[in-house]
């Protein structure tokens, strides 16, 4: 039990500078303030597409809309017949600054992969700095900028952001995604162990050629944890930007989305850092383990048979984690009901364990209608198609 109030409270106290920077109000000190800028680097925006989702058009403007100056966006798919391709059309006629490339099926890597590396490759070397998203995530105008000035001012050549759910309902499974999302952000404010995100990072295209990124890339399910794991070999550590924060709109989850989610996010740590996942087992035992003890030593004691210094103990660490799951709320720049967001908080802890466990019993991640047998290392093995998919 102190062993996991001593772990929450110190990420907590850590890194909630680090989350806070983010808040709507903090990033007036970003790209719109009087950072100093050397210089404008060519910088690519990398976008792999697939579907057409009601968020996806918004969200795809508002990287067209950024105070940077200097930038192109590359927009890729697998066909000229992937169902985005008419909201590509659409972008293509409103701005001067993208272009659609066709990457062809993957075979050997995940699609996203294929599409980022098709991308990269249709630079004919041109450009200096290469940036890849996500397509379903909105950005603040000055979300570029703040992405990349560390590259420009030097020394980092990867940094990276990360995104916050906005909740659109105050459904459990809403808010349990909203605490997953920030629990991952808590953890970029550690440095030494943060690792790129691909919905939000910049690395110089020199370093990604030069470090042979690519090649990792083309036989790996994954784009983010092998790429940092990769340049973290020749010690290029990446750069968290607190500042360079994307939202995502969130409403209508159900709890199977959220933990077919979490666990396709946990199955990725899995293969692509094993020793990771492993030790892992060790913290999905302690986010439940105390409370089950807790819950069952404070209801021992009500009935008499449990010994009240340990039924006192049980709800001692049941009114300090409730606590520090309130404080939590104090890291969201939106207004939650506490008592849901209490319910969510320990639905949270549940969730977590129990998609851990899953991991343990397949094999396979699957990804918007592909499945991927992989093996240690993240290397794709197989790539199963649904026939019923539509690309």
């Amino acid at each position: 039990m102190a062993l996991e109030l001593a772990l929450l409270l110190t990420i907590l106290i850590h890194s909630r500078a680090h989350v806070r920077q983010s808040f709507p109000s903090s990033n007036s000190n970003g790209s719109n303030g009087n950072w100093h800028w050397p210089r404008y680097p060519r910088v690519a925006v990398i976008l792999p597409l697939t579907g057409n989702s009601p968020e996806m058009l918004a969200a795809l403007e508002s990287l067209f809309n950024q105070t940077y100056p200097n930038y192109e966006i590359l927009l890729v798919t697998r066909d000229a017949e992937d169902s985005a391709t008419p909201l590509v059309r659409k972008l293509l006629s409103r701005h001067s600054r993208a272009r659609h490339i066709i990457s062809g099926p993957a075979s050997t890597c995940s699609q996203k992969n294929y599409n980022l590396l098709a991308g990269v490759k249709a630079l004919n070397g041109k450009g200096e700095i290469l940036v890849f998203c996500d397509s379903t995530h909105q950005a603040p105008p000055n979300f570029l900028a703040d992405l990349i000035h560390p590259l420009v001012t030097g020394p980092a050549v990867m940094s990276t952001g990360f995104h916050r759910i906005i909740p659109g309902d105050s459904r459990i499974a809403t808010i349990g995604m909203l605490q997953t999302v920030l629990s991952i952000h808590l953890l970029h404010g550690i440095h030494t162990i943060a690792m790129p995100w691909g919905g939000a990072t910049a690395i110089y295209k020199d370093v990604f050629h030069e470090y042979e990124v690519e090649g990792t890339l083309g036989e790996n399910v994954l784009d983010d944890f092998p790429l940092g794991q990769r340049l973290l070999r020749h010690g290029i550590r990446t750069k968290p930007v607190a500042t360079a924060i994307l939202n995502t709109n969130l409403s209508g989850q159900t709890g199977r989305g959220w933990e077919t989610w979490l666990t396709r996010q946990l199955l990725y740590l899995k293969y692509c850092m094993p020793l990771t996942w492993l030790g892992s087992s060790l913290l999905a035992a302690l986010l439940v383990g105390p409370v089950i003890f807790s819950v069952l030593a404070s209801l021992g004691g009500l009935l008499g048979i449990v010994a009240p210094p340990t039924a006192l103990t049980g709800l001692g660490f049941l009114a300090i984690i409730t606590a520090l799951g309130g404080w939590l709320r104090s890291l969201v720049p939106v207004p939650i009901p506490m008592g849901r967001w209490l319910v969510a908080f320990y639905a949270n802890l549940f969730m977590a364990s129990w998609c851990y466990v899953k991991t343990w019993l397949t094999g396979i991640i699957a990804w918007r209608g592909i499945s991927y047998r992989v093996t240690w290392g993240g290397r794709v093995k197989e790539i199963i198609v649904s026939p019923f998919y539509k690309f």
